[in-house]
Parts: C-alpha cells; structure tokens; sequence
C-alpha cells in the first residue's frame, strides 16, 4: 500500500497559518476595544461622582471648579464614546476576516477528508482485485 499524500498540504497549512493570523488579530483588537471601554467607564463613573458631589458645594469657587470639571468630563465622555465606537466597528471586520479565514480552512480540511476517502477506497479496490486474480489464478491452477 503506498503512502497518502494529499496533494493541497501546502494549501491547507497557508489556511492555516492565515486563520491564526486573523485570530491574533481579532483577539488584539478586542482586548484594545475592551480596554477603552474601560476608560470610557471610568469617565462616566468620575462624572457621576461629580453630580453627588456638587450638591453639597456652597463655595462659588468650587462650584464653578466642578462646573468646569464635568464640561471636560462631557467632552472626553463624547470622545471616548467615538473612540469605542470605532474599536467595535474595527473589532467587527477583524472578526468577520477571522470568521471567513476560519471557513476557508475547515473548507480545505473537508476536501482532505474526502480525497482521504476516496484514496481508502482505491486502495480497497486495488487490493481487492489483486485478491480476485490470486484466487482467478490459483483455481486455473488447481485445474492443471
């Protein structure tokens, strides 16, 4: 019986290689995006101390401190909210790139089992008319 050799190896390890590629680069875009939904968080949580806090203010100095506290709070809460927006947006298409690399792998894995398959069954064939000439030959031989 000779050896299997799927003729596709080098495509199939190339698929591969590009899916963990693609992995590598989701994971890190998701960590990325996670961290600056962590910063946004922190924002908002300053500014929701900031509204409990500035009811017991009576100091027109600190009140107006705070007042230009929270505007720059607002502003970074806009800023971060683009900013998460675009990680998530960035994280979907790293995501969707994973996704396809992973199909076109499991696509060239399905090919392999089935040429695997198909070899199973030659060789059977093979072997089993090796056997038929053995017995066609050995019962021509039994005649003589």
């Amino acid at each position: 019986m000779k050896k299997y050799k799927f003729s596709l190896d080098n495509v199939l390890n190339w698929r591969e290689l590009q899916e963990e590629e693609a992995k590598k680069n989701f994971l890190v875009y998701q960590q990325a995006q996670r961290e600056q939904e962590d910063i946004l968080e922190g924002y908002i949580e300053a500014s929701q101390s900031m509204n409990e806090s500035t009811g017991s203010l009576t100091n027109i100095n600190k009140l107006r401190q705070q007042f230009v506290y929270k505007n720059f709070l607002d502003n970074q809460i806009e800023m971060q909210k683009e900013t998460v927006s675009q990680y998530s947006n960035e994280t979907s298409k790293k995501m969707s790139v994973f996704v396809d690399a992973q199909k076109e792998r499991k696509i060239m894995e399905r090919l392999k089992e089935k040429h695997y398959e198909n070899y199973l069954l030659e060789e059977k064939s093979e072997e089993q008319k090796e056997l038929d000439e053995m017995g066609t030959l050995r019962f021509s031989y039994s005649f003589i």
